[in-house]
């Protein structure tokens, strides 16, 4: 494929998020050059180029073997389309991106699973304030990784969220970690998947801020690998 063809592609990107979704998702797809299809609990079979998992409520517990401790606003139509979504994006070699709830889909339609709830004490550092905001603690990353490569070796993240990955899904590992060891994002050993917990929809690069368009930006290109076959 010439390179004028390669810079018009436009991928096609599923965005499967919560009914309440700002736009922001939509937004920076379109920004890094895709065209956004943005549904909740969208059509597994639908054509599309890349998956982004938005982030939301919590998955149901059954979903990796294990009975209610903690977990809120679960959707249950929700889990089953996401997972199908990704057994499909696996076994099509689809790229996905997953945000927040979407680190912890994938991790768990590859056989990991989470916690539930973090103790209190992280929460302090995850969780939204009172106020309602997002706070930001900076997360160390991994040299020779998709943040790392965009980043370098720390980057300041938002946080809201009161679960996190626990035992790794079959191929993927650990790219980023807080203070204290939650991992803050994964990518897949073979396969094209990259995943965060925090919220780069949310970081405008403005005012010390990380500009979370990169990763956007990233996946697109990938994106775009795999429409030119």
């Amino acid at each position: 494929m010439n390179q004028r063809r390669h810079v018009l592609l436009k991928p096609r990107i599923l965005i499967s998020r919560s009914p309440e979704s700002s736009g922001l998702y939509e937004a920076a797809v379109e920004k890094a050059g895709g065209e956004a299809l943005s549904f909740h609990c969208p059509d597994p079979e639908m054509d599309f180029d890349g998956l982004i998992l938005a982030g939301g409520g919590d998955v149901d517990p059954s979903e990796f073997g294990e009975s209610d401790l903690g977990s809120r606003e679960i959707d249950l139509p929700r889990d089953k389309v996401e997972l199908a979504l990704v057994n499909r994006c696996v076994c099509e070699n689809k790229p996905i991106l997953g945000i927040c709830r979407g680190h912890q889909v994938v991790n768990i339609a590859l056989g990991g699973n989470i916690y539930q709830d973090l103790s209190p004490a992280l929460l302090e550092v995850h969780a939204q304030t009172s106020e309602g905001k997002n706070r930001t603690h900076p997360v160390r990353l991994s040299i020779m990784t998709m943040l790392g490569d965009l980043y370098g070796q720390e980057i300041l993240v938002n946080s809201s969220h009161h679960q996190a990955n626990r035992q790794f899904g079959q191929g993927l590992y650990a790219t980023a970690w807080d203070a204290v060891g939650v991992v803050e994002a994964m990518q897949h050993g073979s396969l094209p998947i990259w995943t965060v917990q925090f919220h780069p929809e949310q970081m405008t690069g403005t005012n010390g801020e990380p500009d979370g368009q990169k990763i956007f930006d990233f996946f697109l290109e990938q994106c775009r690998k795999f429409t030119d076959k």
